[in-house]
């Protein structure tokens, strides 16, 4: 496609009678400023039906085999799910109460610490998929005070873990070992710092049990911390990490916002389940998602994607998003291993939108780039600050105009979808969270590809460990590509 056409994309409202929006779950999807003619979207109805998109899902959600590569089923619906035909549903309903009836009784005090003291924060140790989803909750549903704090401790920067030490008590906090495989080694060193800090407060002995608890899919992963078996809580091997906040993982969020608050999350992610099961494709939320950023993918070959949340409350949502679909769909072969022509996912990237205003829209607006993008924004402030988000939401509405226009000279484009949601709560944060998972599903199936495995990730921690050993990492790769 030349400069010049590019700079003539057609907008999708361009065409009188042309379906512009769909709403479900509280969300509305305003995809009037995608680039492309009623009839491409026909288009994509047909193909996404010859590829089997929504059969694909339907055999993900009822517990079918779809990580070929794992040779397992992907059962993260199954862990918000009420319903007690859902796949692993004794199981999961087990696992669900004894979480949150333990987030309940350090909430309340009846945990406490070794010396009696109640909890007053939380340190969630865990890296990928055991940090990013937690994160990104319990920023958007936190406190402005509360009343126990979550810390992250993900990188194995120094820096971070002494930044984080020295603001909390140890007598006072809860330290949540987080690693599905419980071989990452960035959780394990920083697991054996945080046990050190305990016990340099001696807290020693069977006094660590009421300072550590363990969530893991590695059964032994409880021993290796010499802690007691009810110090561990499961993370089963059919949940994928990025897609793991449902569960387990969610652990120090429940602690941190209250069981009911956690719940509520797991009913909007419900729903949104509900409804992908349910709606037909030209009114499916995620369907819709993944159907344009297929288009923008092969047919503009546009090469990222742009996530603009005009709320603060979803800040943490832009790293969690960049994971859940980069790990998902960053790569080159499909299935059975054939190298793929043409390009797959797409480079996630964003912030803040409001801030991101004053320092890369300038780029979005006349760069040399061809960007998909999603802004963000709720119809409902979470302040008592009417100016402010007067403010705010003129500019929200503004730039998703604003950033799809561009000189008749500038051969570069950019197609926006606005996400309006009725207000930032638990539930609805829940439906947000699982229209995007749905989505980079749904996209593996069109791709190709088996969005559930990620083996670049696996060849890095292999030349780490070699690395760490003193071994120079270019005669490790050398012998990865013997092996």
């Amino acid at each position: 496609m030349t400069q010049s056409s590019m700079a003539a994309l057609p907008f999708l409202r361009d065409e009188g009678g042309a379906r512009v929006s769909v709403t479900a779950c509280g969300i509305r999807l305003d995809f009037s400023r995608q680039r492309l003619k009623a009839k491409d979207l026909t288009g994509l109805y047909a193909m996404a039906e010859e590829k089997g998109m929504l059969e694909a899902f339907h055999d993900m959600v009822v517990g079918k085999n779809v990580n070929a590569t794992e040779g397992r089923a992907a059962l993260h619906t199954s862990l918000r799910s009420s319903s007690p035909d859902a796949p692993m549903a004794a199981e999961v309903r087990k696992g669900r109460k004894r979480m949150l009836d333990f987030a309940r009784q350090v909430r309340e005090g009846i945990w406490r610490g070794c010396r009696g003291e109640r909890i007053t924060d939380v340190i969630n140790v865990g890296i990928g998929g055991s940090e990013k989803g937690p994160h990104a909750v319990y920023h958007a549903l936190r406190a402005a005070n509360p009343k126990i704090r979550v810390h992250f401790l993900s990188s194995v920067d120094g820096i971070l873990l002494e930044r984080i030490l020295d603001s909390c008590n140890p007598l006072t906090t809860l330290a949540v070992i987080s690693s599905k495989s419980f071989t990452t080694r960035e959780t394990q060193v920083n697991a054996a710092a945080v046990d050190q800090w305990f016990l340099n407060a001696g807290i020693v002995g069977a006094d660590r049990a009421r300072h550590m608890v363990v969530v893991s899919a590695n059964p032994d992963a409880v021993h290796q911390m010499c802690l007691p078996e009810e110090n561990f809580f499961p993370l089963w091997k059919w949940v994928g990490g990025r897609f793991s906040v449902w569960g387990s993982v969610g652990l120090p969020v429940a602690i941190a916002l209250g069981p009911e608050t956690f719940s509520e999350l797991l009913q909007g992610a419900a729903e949104m389940d509900r409804h992908t099961m349910t709606a037909p494709i030209e009114s499916n939320l995620p369907a819709q998602l993944a159907l344009f950023a297929y288009w923008n993918a092969t047919k503009l070959r546009v090469a990222s994607h742009c996530l603009l949340p005009y709320d603060e409350r979803l800040r943490a949502l832009v790293p969690w998003l960049q994971q859940l679909e980069m790990e998902s769909l960053g790569k080159t072969h499909d299935a059975e291993g054939r190298l793929i022509e043409g390009p797959t996912g797409l480079g996630v990237w964003g912030a803040n939108g409001n801030e991101g205003q004053h320092s890369f829209y300038q780029w979005l607006r006349e760069g040399t780039g061809d960007t998909s993008i999603d802004i963000v924004w709720s119809e409902m402030p979470g302040h008592r600050y009417a100016g402010h988000y007067r403010v705010l939401l003129a500019n929200a509405r503004a730039q998703a105009e604003a950033l799809v226009m561009r000189g008749s000279d500038n051969g570069h484009f950019n197609a926006v979808t606005a996400i309006i949601v009725d207000a930032i709560t638990p539930r609805r944060l829940g439906a947000i969270m699982a229209m995007y998972e749905h989505k980079t599903t749904m996209l593996g199936t069109l791709f190709g590809i088996n969005p559930f495995d990620q083996p670049g990730v696996e060849l890095g921690k292999r030349l780490s460990h070699r690395a760490e050993r003193g071994m120079d990492p270019t005669q490790a790769v050398m012998e990865e590509i013997a092996r």
